[in-house]
């Protein structure tokens, strides 16, 4: 194990309605991460992950060992669990969470969506080992979701990072303004806009993707 006592806490949030970049905006921040020794993606079935990146992704433990060496492990579940997605991602959070905590360095977990594995009452026990116990080993987490009002507390508490494109919603958009964002400006954000909020200084930041 490679303890990590005095590491940093880092889990990131981006929310958006499809389209307005949110996905976009996680993956290109994943691959500026330079201080990233590996990063761990778990893939949806339309497997745009990958594609995106322009990366192969993997479908068994002997693959997503030799991507480990690469610093992009991408899993697809399809194979192993016959479109079980939730069964998925709980295997492949318990794996690279065992990989994650034997590396030196920054290590990430992403998870596109995460809200359909998820509920405000319920989350899988090794996505929660990621967050709560993850950065004992310099383990971070990072999320993409269009229902921001669906993610567990066990998410919403441990993050560092909230970073909003527009939203819609009465749901949606009061779950943003509870940590501190302006829902109508969030409403009404163009595509490619973001306002991004530090949760733990309240500082906040906007840009544009395009």
């Amino acid at each position: 194990m490679q303890l990590q006592l005095n590491a940093l806490p880092g889990c990131t949030v981006v929310a958006g309605k499809s389209g307005t970049g949110k996905t976009t905006f996680a993956l290109r921040w994943l691959v500026a991460r330079r201080d990233l020794t590996c990063r761990f993606l778990f893939q949806e079935p339309k497997r745009d992950i990958a594609q995106r990146l322009g990366l192969a992704d993997a479908e068994n433990a002997d693959e997503l060992a030799c991507a480990v060496d690469d610093g992009f492990v991408i899993f697809y579940p399809g194979a192993l669990f016959s479109g079980d997605w939730a069964a998925g991602l709980s295997w492949f959070c318990e794996w690279s969470y065992g990989v994650a905590s034997r590396l030196p360095g920054r290590k990430l977990l992403m998870v596109d969506e995460v809200w359909k594995y998820c509920s405000p009452h319920t989350i899988p026990r090794a996505l929660a080992q990621w967050l709560q116990d993850g950065r004992s080993f310099g383990c971070e987490t990072l999320f993409a979701t269009q229902r921001p009002n669906k993610l567990n507390e066990a998410i919403t508490n441990e993050a560092t990072e909230f970073v909003c494109f527009r939203l819609q919603g009465r749901n949606a958009l009061a779950s943003v303004e509870e940590l501190g964002f302006d829902g109508a400006e969030v409403g009404e954000l163009p595509p490619g806009a973001f306002v991004a909020l530090n949760c733990e200084s309240g500082g906040e930041l906007r840009g544009r993707l395009w």
